[in-house]
């Protein structure tokens, strides 16, 4: 029993030494963890404490180690270079700023077949005339209901004054001459204004280039009547009788005409000839008390004009 009471009294002083002999080691470590420096991952917080970011492994390495931890930036400067970028919305070196300027005045319009300019002008005759022709008889058979200050049109100034009698034989020679005679002077005038007026001829040529190429030596004829029926019958034969058949409806007319001259490769400046020659197709039916007059002269001169420019553009040939 002592023996037994002994070993396990020695045991016990083991256990204890090395129970202690574990305490002082604990301690020890505690003690060297706590005056050791605390390492962190880089980008993270310990103890309330941001890390510094991680410096490059290597001495002369110019790649540094990204952080995870977003931080505002500053991008590296521009390389330095011996000409300068311009920046965006500035212009360029040697040019101005101003919006480019429209294409010249003289640039061809695009060409058009045969087909199409038959077809615009077959069209257009169509619905000029229907609405000329619409508004005439209309006036002619409401003349009962309408207001007198409208009118009859149709007796106010007839599209045909042979139609409607009396109407002696030397009235039509008389309207003749008056016809050949204001397609000569629009012809005239023309010709001397095409050799002294830039604009006036540019617009000319543009127009005449792309009708006239096209078509044929027959499509003359039609491209120079039937735009001149269609066109006298509703600016001379409506607009004047509506403005009460005098000097006003003349001018306005003409007016109109001319602005409605305006497109097409034309200038304003075939929009002011085109108003002159208007006031005198609207004279010569005023002074003619025949809407036909006009439509004589204004047909003659289209084909004077035509046949002029031809001669002038041998490049230019009908088929």
């Amino acid at each position: 029993a002592g023996f037994a009471q002994a070993g396990m009294i020695t045991r016990t002083l083991i256990l204890h030494r090395s129970a202690a002999t574990s305490l002082a080691s604990l301690r020890g470590a505690s003690r060297g963890a706590r005056s050791a420096p605390t390492r962190a991952p880089p980008g993270r917080v310990v103890a309330g404490k941001r890390s510094r970011r991680p410096k490059a492994e290597k001495r002369g390495s110019d790649v540094a180690i990204p952080s995870s931890e977003a931080t505002p930036s500053t991008p590296p400067p521009a390389p330095a270079s011996s000409k300068t970028l311009p920046e965006e919305g500035d212009a360029p070196r040697g040019t101005s700023s101003a919006p480019p300027k429209g294409p010249p005045t003289d640039d061809p319009l695009p060409a058009v077949t045969r087909d199409q300019v038959l077809d615009s002008c077959l069209g257009t005759t169509a619905w000029m005339l229907g609405i000329a022709i619409i508004l005439r008889e209309a006036t002619f058979f409401g003349r009962d209901v309408l207001p007198d200050a409208i009118g009859d049109w149709t007796a106010t100034l007839p599209l045909v004054a042979a139609l409607h009698p009396p109407f002696e034989p030397v009235d039509l020679a008389s309207h003749a001459a008056v016809a050949v005679a204001a397609a000569a002077t629009v012809t005239g005038l023309r010709s001397a204004l095409l050799e002294s007026w830039p604009d006036f001829r540019a617009a000319t040529d543009r127009s005449n280039r792309q009708v006239l190429a096209p078509l044929t030596v027959g499509d003359l004829v039609t491209v120079s009547a039937l735009p001149a029926v269609a066109e006298e019958a509703l600016f001379r034969g409506c607009v004047i009788p509506a403005l009460g058949g005098g000097p006003v409806g003349v001018i306005v007319s003409g007016m109109t005409f001319g602005a409605l001259h305006v497109g097409g490769g034309r200038n304003v400046a075939f929009a002011a000839w085109a108003s002159a020659v208007g006031c005198l197709y609207g004279a010569c039916a005023v002074g003619c008390g025949d809407v036909s007059v006009a439509i004589a002269a204004h047909a003659m001169a289209n084909y004077a004009s035509a046949t002029m420019w031809l001669e002038k553009n041998p490049d230019v040939k009908l088929r």
